[in-house]
């Protein structure tokens, strides 16, 4: 399946309870309830999936979740599959962020392992990448890391990739612009010669206006625009999730 060409997503993380999920979700389907959503997502813990999904039914958004299993079924114990998940209509997972490689110690070799997973089961992997320092060097870091994801998933699947510098996350604002389109820029070469359909978003306390911001700053280097952009904290709030979605929608007519 192609993937969309306008992207706009919202990982909840573990802040919001049930109720917490289904009052955003009743904001963002009253605003989207024409389908207008096609091909934006949100990314939430395994138990919402099912009831995200229900939510968000005539919206055309997508639904995704922020881990699994690097097994498959069988003797492990408080995992969920990635074939689990598929039953249950999964589109997306996250892997590799910064955090559970912080708190799990989770290396780029099961983060591969994953993506493997994810992509045998018709799943698309959301790849985090991008520097731990504003001072190191985007190209040799990206390049390392898609490095493992690209030798574990078929060269033909969908694959997306977040640009989310670590030193972004959890700041007060998004990376400057500038960096972005020229560390986008440096990934799409880095995917130029992969068959398979890849699409580059943004994160990294993205929120309302980082998009427009980034499109303004690439305007003389298209390959730097990325195809979207992916909130986290920002998008708790369900009427900055849809400015963003318009804010994409507008730039990528």
């Amino acid at each position: 399946m192609t993937l969309p060409r306008k992207l706009a997503g919202f990982s909840s993380k573990a802040y919001q309870s049930i109720e917490d999920s289904q009052r955003w979700s009743e904001v963002v389907s009253e605003s989207l309830s024409d389908g207008r959503g096609e091909g934006h997502y949100v990314c939430v813990p395994h138990p919402v999936l099912p009831l995200m999904i229900s939510w968000l039914e005539g919206t055309g958004m997508d639904v995704g979740v922020q881990d699994l299993s690097r097994f498959g079924p069988g003797p492990h114990t408080g995992d969920v599959t990635a074939e689990v998940l598929a039953e249950l209509g999964c589109r997306y997972v996250m892997l590799g962020h910064p955090e559970r490689r912080r708190d799990y110690g989770e290396t780029w070799d099961i983060v591969a392992e994953k993506a493997a997973r994810a992509s045998e089961n018709g799943i698309v992997p959301i790849i985090i990448v991008g520097d731990q320092h504003r001072d190191d060097d985007v190209r040799a870091v990206c390049s390392e890391q898609l490095g493992y994801i690209l030798g574990a998933v078929a060269p033909e699947a969908d694959l997306m990739i977040a640009y989310e510098p670590a030193w972004a996350i959890g700041a007060a604002d998004a990376a400057p612009p500038e960096h972005i389109v020229g560390s986008v820029a440096t990934i799409r070469d880095l995917l130029s010669d992969r068959p398979g359909d890849s699409r580059i978003v943004y994160g990294g306390s993205a929120k309302s206006g980082t998009y427009t911001d980034i499109v303004s700053a690439g305007a003389e280097h298209p390959d730097g625009i990325p195809d979207g952009v992916f909130l986290g904290r920002a998008g708790l709030d369900p009427h900055a999730f849809l400015s963003s979605v318009d804010e994409v929608e507008r730039a990528r007519r």
